[in-house]
């Protein structure tokens, strides 16, 4: 009874300064013992510990358990944390990055890509979110290191697609969220809501459409999901079928032959996914599709990811509330393209990434 009384807190270690004596969990930086037996190896791994005063580790043993793989897309991918976040059982799970693990992830991994990965099953919260300890990466052989001159050609041959193409088409989906309605079954989600804009090169609209889409797999619209997109399940189940939402996007391709964007890889996650659940074959190439996120955290040099509203507000052109709808988020996609691409085309040096980091340096603490 002693030894449980003693080693009565139990936590995840994130971080580690030896030569300081210091560790990180719980949100905490604790000072520990020199006596005690604490390496690195211990980043990552749940442990027992008791405090012999005010953030003071009095002594610290590690909690023996298997760790649990994982093979996914990433999601997205946030170097300031650090952490990775991928769709799995219908769910977002965030996942932290160790030091040891970091430059691999930071060097060879995108979002979009598969990580093949072991963590820890103990949960922690850090900053208001849940998260898992990445422990080690089954790291692909034939997975080379990005080289940055690579990165920096390719990013220029997308930049002259996106200033030379005729006709863009700006895409949002909305999608199902899974709740406590589908527990014990392997929930995917699939898409409810679409907007479409399409415009010509000079910004002219040309065709706008928006419309609800029944889902094939989950039909039944979750708690969850009708409080978070504001949608009624009466709405959803009078939309159109997914393959009338695919059969218009194909008319689409075939009348205007448009660059399609879309804002942060999941939008690129849940078209893909919706191919194998209804079984059709992918509406176009992969370099048809682009991820405007990604092509501004690539130019701005930014770690992390960038909300879509965030954005708006960084070219300082929004500063209202955020509004879950598929054809809103187009329109505002719409209008950050044009804003960039007119910087691109003026080769105007403009501080996006300066306000961007004000912005969030300044938002408050969570």
């Amino acid at each position: 009874m002693e030894v449980i009384k003693m080693l009565g807190h139990t936590g995840v270690v994130l971080k580690m300064n030896t030569e300081e004596h210091k560790i990180f969990m719980n949100e905490t930086w604790f000072s520990f013992d020199p006596k005690l037996t604490v390496s690195p190896s211990l980043v990552g791994q749940s442990v027992q510990y008791s405090l012999s005063g005010k953030n003071k580790v009095g002594h610290l043993e590690p909690i023996v358990q298997p760790m649990k793989e994982l093979k996914g897309k990433i999601q997205s991918l946030n170097l300031s944390i650090p952490r990775i976040s991928l769709h799995t059982g219908g769910k977002l799970l965030h996942f932290y990055i160790p030091y040891k693990n970091f430059n691999t992830i930071k060097y060879r991994y995108k979002p979009g890509d598969f990580l093949h990965f072991t963590y820890n099953p103990m949960e922690f919260r850090l900053n208001g979110s849940t998260y898992f300890a990445l422990t080690s990466i089954m790291t692909d052989s034939k997975k080379k290191v990005e080289n940055p001159q690579v990165v920096k050609r390719e990013l220029q041959r997308t930049l002259k697609t996106l200033v030379e193409s005729p006709y863009y088409a700006f895409l949002d989906l909305e999608f199902s969220m899974s709740g406590p309605e589908y527990r014990g079954m392997k929930f995917q989600p699939e898409i409810i809501q679409f907007g479409l804009i399409v415009a010509d090169d000079r910004g002219n609209l040309v065709e706008k459409f928006s419309a609800y889409v029944q889902p094939t797999l989950f039909p039944r619209l979750t708690e969850k999901a009708q409080e978070f997109l504001k949608i009624t399940p009466l709405a959803v189940a009078h939309g159109m079928s997914y393959c009338q939402f695919y059969e218009y996007i194909k008319e689409v391709i075939a009348r205007y032959n448009p660059i399609f964007l879309v804002w942060g890889v999941s939008d690129g996650f849940i078209l893909e996914n919706s191919y194998q659940i209804n079984q059709v074959s992918p509406l176009f190439e992969p370099d048809r599709l682009i991820d405007l996120q990604r092509i501004h955290r690539q130019y701005y040099q930014i770690g992390q990811d960038i909300g879509l509203y965030n954005a708006m507000r960084s070219y300082e052109m929004f500063n209202g509330a955020q509004i879950h709808d598929a054809l809103v988020d187009a329109l505002v996609l719409r209008n950050i393209f044009y804003k960039f691409k007119s910087i691109l085309l003026n080769q105007e040096h403009y501080p996006f990434k300066e306000n961007y980091l004000m912005m969030m340096g300044n938002r408050a603490p969570r």
